[in-house]
């Protein structure tokens, strides 16, 4: 008897590589490792061992995941180019998913998403009605007005104090998240490609 089909997620936008298996609402397996400037070398090792982990292997996987930032530039690319290449040899979907969204799972309500940025800046994505506005970049000591509710991500306690919203936890880890979110997503939104965050502000 073949094991269940799984969901394979993983994020290289941070100084970190994260990696996930799940199966529906199961978190199989979990690795996360520092690995700054090493995303190449340490990816595919590590989704591996996470499968390993899970026990179950590369042909069990029945979707992909993979972030797709804001973050790293370098290191998104190391993702979707490993995402795209295990699609093609797997025969299976990847799809993009960006750090916004995994961080939103499990959440309800108007949120403000937070990813950290470099120096002091902060990327921003307003989740409101069920739709992500556009993400921008901003200075952590000059943020622009939102209409959320509730913050969460990176330096979101900093945030919540300057805008006087509520902050949030992550429910998951990005990774978990994001093996979450592509097992249903559907098949029109494959493959994964990376975004790029504007300087705006929120309108």
């Amino acid at each position: 008897m073949l094991p269940n089909k799984v969901s394979l997620g993983f994020d290289t936008s941070t100084s970190k590589c994260t990696i996930a298996v799940v199966s529906g609402n199961t978190i199989l397996a979990e690795k996360s490792e520092e690995a700054p400037k090493k995303h190449a070398e340490r990816l595919m090792y590590l989704i591996e061992d996470a499968l390993k982990s899970s026990k179950h292997d590369l042909s069990h996987v029945s979707s992909i995941g993979v972030g797709i930032g804001p973050g790293n530039f370098t290191g998104v690319r190391v993702s979707v180019a490993t995402a795209r290449g295990l699609s093609l040899a797997l025969n299976v979907p990847a799809f993009g998913v960006t750090t916004f969204e995994a961080l939103q799972l499990g959440h309800k309500g108007n949120i403000l998403c937070s990813v950290r940025a470099k120096k002091d800046q902060i990327y921003l994505s307003e989740y409101q009605n069920g739709i992500f506005e556009q993400s921008i970049i901003s200075n952590i000591d000059n943020l622009p007005k939102t209409k959320c509710n509730f913050v969460i991500g990176d330096k979101s306690n900093i945030i919540s104090e300057s805008l006087h919203i509520k902050p949030l936890e992550p429910i998951h880890s990005t990774a978990s998240s994001i093996a979450k979110i592509a097992q249903e997503l559907p098949m029109e939104k494959s493959p994964p490609t990376p975004i790029y965050p504007i300087h705006n502000e929120f309108i």
